[in-house]
């Protein structure tokens, strides 16, 4: 992954976290929420990320907040984060 693409996905995750503290959501959700952004933190750290976890976490992130009107900005961020970094988006299905 390119330092591009590494940084728009810090960027996303940002945004992503920054939404998920403006919505109504249990404790429980924004939990497993957080702990998806620090696993895709933590891969973004490593040498060599692995790519099957970024699709597997990012698309999981997505998919987790698509019904809130109020998350689609960030949905489409991450989509475009996830093409742009050459990873497979299917959240959407």
């Amino acid at each position: 992954m390119d330092a591009n693409a590494s940084k728009h996905m810090r960027q996303a995750i940002t945004n992503t976290r920054n939404i998920i503290a403006e919505l109504d959501l249990s404790d429980c959700d924004v939990a497993d929420l957080l702990a998806l952004m620090e696993r895709i933190e933590l891969e973004l750290d490593a040498h060599r990320p692995n790519a099957r976890t970024l699709t597997i976490c990012l698309n999981s992130l997505a998919r987790s907040l698509r019904t809130e009107p109020r998350a689609r900005g960030v949905c489409l961020e991450l989509d475009a984060v996830m093409r742009e970094a050459g990873i497979p988006a299917s959240w959407v299905h």
